[in-house]
């Protein structure tokens, strides 16, 4: 098939049509900025989605898409910028694709609409209500929709994966990260809790500015867990791959994550413990994260396994942490 992929310059986008190109699949890539090592047989399309328009010719041979690009804040401030690029691009993509040979649209959601953060029952699935709290999960409820009515209107079978959190091995021990940073890393996420306005923790993380040798063990005041489903990049890439392959019909709704959710305090220790690093205990209020979600929907309908688990996590992790302190030493 001719596939589009849209965001294939980021991560998850690079890794799908990387995958889709050794089954044997065309790409074709859109993104709004140019990718930093391009695949080689990706034909790329870049600019901005909502400028494409209705009926476009360049994508008239497209079978199915993976639209994946999207603009991640939870700054109300950034209201404006979240719509235009989660919302209002997806219904300039949908519009392109009119009179095209698409059969197939695999959107990539977020538990964001339901928010996880705030669970009516757990494991969350796919029959949770959707109340976003949020803007991001606000503009993802509104292309989930549209996404529907494209399908309904075009023909189309569609499938909606709500995506738990994604992250690559080799950044989880990387403090300059955009997640993993203030994640796991004590004087990475002083910055945020001082913009929650948390001064408790704020100061149990204070001796620890600058010093990016210390994890941070993360649990609740109620006792529970600091915990969320982390699927890792390479796993989530194959869900879509997956998810554009399935024989699925009409619209369905998949949560793509992984077997069980990842208790980041542990998770923090196993990887001190196999990195050499040090960690300290920390408190957080009720508003830390602490839901379970369920895959079991990936599992049937699409036939999808997580291969990567919390061990391969940390040998990954660390392998990545050593490749990048040694690329630092000087030279001879």
């Amino acid at each position: 098939m001719l596939i589009a992929v849209t965001g294939v310059s980021g991560r998850v986008g690079r890794a799908v049509a990387a995958e889709l190109l050794e089954r044997g699949h065309r790409v074709m890539g859109l993104d709004l900025v140019a990718p930093a090592h391009p695949l080689p047989g990706v034909e790329y399309l870049l600019g901005d989605l909502a400028d494409l328009p209705a009926s476009d010719a360049r994508l008239g041979q497209v079978e199915a898409v993976a639209h994946l690009g999207a603009y991640m804040s939870w700054d109300p401030a950034d209201a404006e910028k979240i719509v235009h690029a989660n919302s209002t691009a997806t219904i300039c993509l949908l519009r392109a694709l009119e009179g095209s040979a698409t059969r197939r649209f695999v959107l990539a959601s977020t538990g964001e609409v339901y928010p996880e953060n705030a669970p009516q029952y757990q494991p969350l699935d796919e029959s949770h209500p959707r109340r976003p709290t949020t803007w991001y999960g606000l503009s993802k409820v509104l292309a989930e929709d549209s996404v529907a009515f494209a399908a309904r209107a075009q023909g189309w079978d569609a499938v909606v994966l709500r995506f738990s959190h994604t992250q690559d091995p080799a950044e989880i021990l990387d403090p300059d990260s955009f997640f993993s940073g203030p994640r796991f890393f004590a004087s990475r996420r002083i910055a945020r809790e001082e913009a929650a306005g948390h001064a408790d923790v704020v100061a149990a993380l204070a001796p620890y500015a600058g010093d990016d040798s210390t994890l941070l063990v993360a649990s609740r005041v109620d006792g529970e867990p600091v915990q969320m489903g982390i699927l890792a990049t390479p796993d989530l890439a194959h869900g879509v791959v997956l998810a554009l392959e399935a024989h699925t019909t009409g619209v369905e709704v998949v949560g793509l994550g992984p077997d069980s959710s990842t208790d980041l305090g542990a998770f923090a220790r196993a990887l001190a413990e196999a990195a050499g690093l040090a960690t300290v205990e920390v408190t957080f209020p009720l508003s830390a994260p602490s839901y379970r979600t369920s895959n079991a929907r990936a599992r049937s309908l699409l036939g999808f396994e997580p291969s990567i688990d919390l061990d391969e996590f940390v040998r990954l992790a660390v392998t990545a942490r050593a490749s990048r302190l040694e690329s630092r030493l000087p030279t001879v």
